[in-house]
């Protein structure tokens, strides 16, 4: 059911008062507050009908209301007021950017300090390694009947015992095969041709089971994927304790042990897809602990290509607003800083 224009105008102060106050939202707040020249009754019949339509809750009976996940989404998509930066707050920001920063990493980390200053949220901001990750060397050893140890050297090693019967002349010239088809090349440069042209190569020419080729090659992209995914850094992560969503401690504590996690902090501002800033709102997040949260993200570029990502985490409660226009100054800014230390470099 679509929403009227007055259902509208009272969604937008139940959403913006709950913002500031932390507390469910009562019709004689909104009539008080808001020029809306509507009487308490009428507000509170409409508020009633927007917790029927599911925008809406009341946490307790005697209680007001406060925004589901559907009112928030809808306040994002349609409600949301333009937020002016203030020029203090730009200027500021420019100026910690505009010191020399030869490294990227530096660069985005600084960054991700200065969005949680403006936001005084929880900032999590991922940075492209600036070593390219490539494959050097692979080596097949036998090491007890029955198991071989593959070893790959990038510019570190890692090693994985694979199950197969394959003595030491087949493990050379499975190697032989694997370094003339992989070594120099990147994890983006290793196309699924290349890989099917392997398969079909090492099970035709040599006769090796595929369940063993699919082993070795799973553990060699996710080892390259791994060393050559972005770097992740977390800003004003004790922020969450100032909000009451966070107050109970068991939660807090969880949520703490998630922002430790980078692997989990990637596949999350990863996951926001679509241009511009994006928002994931409540039970739209993965994850179970963050579904008190939203998380809002930005790309930024360079040369015209998407490099990394900023987001901001906090409480659904967050200021959507003012996380848009910083998260919009904020990424603007890292692409001229990125663009200014790639054509330095």
């Amino acid at each position: 059911m679509e929403l009227s224009n007055r259902q509208k105008q009272i969604l937008q102060a139940v959403i913006d008062e709950y913002i500031c106050s932390a507390e469910p939202v009562g019709s004689r707040a909104i009539s008080k507050k808001n020029a809306l020249g509507l009487s308490s009754a009428t507000i509170r019949n409409e508020m009633a009908d927007l917790e029927d339509m599911g925008y809406l809750i009341q946490p307790h009976t005697s209680a007001g209301r406060i925004p589901s996940d559907a009112g928030y989404r809808f306040y994002v998509n349609s409600l949301m007021r333009r937020y002016q930066l203030g020029l203090e707050a730009i200027k500021r920001l420019q100026e910690e950017l505009a010191g020399r920063i030869s490294r990227l990493d530096m660069a985005v980390k600084r960054a991700g300090f200065l969005t949680a200053m403006l936001t005084d949220y929880t900032t999590v901001i991922s940075a492209p390694r600036s070593e390219r990750t490539e494959i050097k060397k692979l080596d097949l050893v036998p090491v007890a009947e029955g198991a071989i140890m593959l070893i790959i050297v990038t510019n570190t090693v890692r090693s994985r015992p694979i199950s197969a019967r394959l003595d030491d002349k087949m493990c050379q010239k499975l190697a032989a095969i694997l370094n003339g088809r992989l070594c120099g090349k990147a994890a983006d440069e290793i196309a699924y041709d290349t890989i099917k042209d392997i398969e079909g190569e090492v099970c035709g020419k040599l006769g090796v089971e595929p369940k063993t080729i699919i082993n070795i090659l799973n553990f060699v992209y996710d080892s390259i994927t791994e060393l050559d995914d972005s770097e992740i850094f977390v800003a004003n992560a004790k922020s969450i304790l100032k909000y009451p969503e966070y107050r109970d401690m068991d939660k807090a504590r969880e949520l703490f042990t998630f922002l430790e996690d980078k692997q989990k902090l990637k596949g999350l501002i990863s996951a926001s897809s679509g241009d511009g800033i994006n928002a994931t709102i409540g039970k739209e997040n993965e994850y179970e602990i963050l579904r008190d949260s939203s998380i809002i993200t930005a790309d930024y570029s360079l040369d015209g290509k998407a490099v990394g990502k900023v987001g901001v985490i906090g409480p659904k409660r967050m200021d959507y607003a003012k996380v848009f226009a910083s998260l919009d100054l904020i990424s603007h800014e890292i692409n001229n800083l990125v663009g200014y230390i790639s054509n330095d470099s």
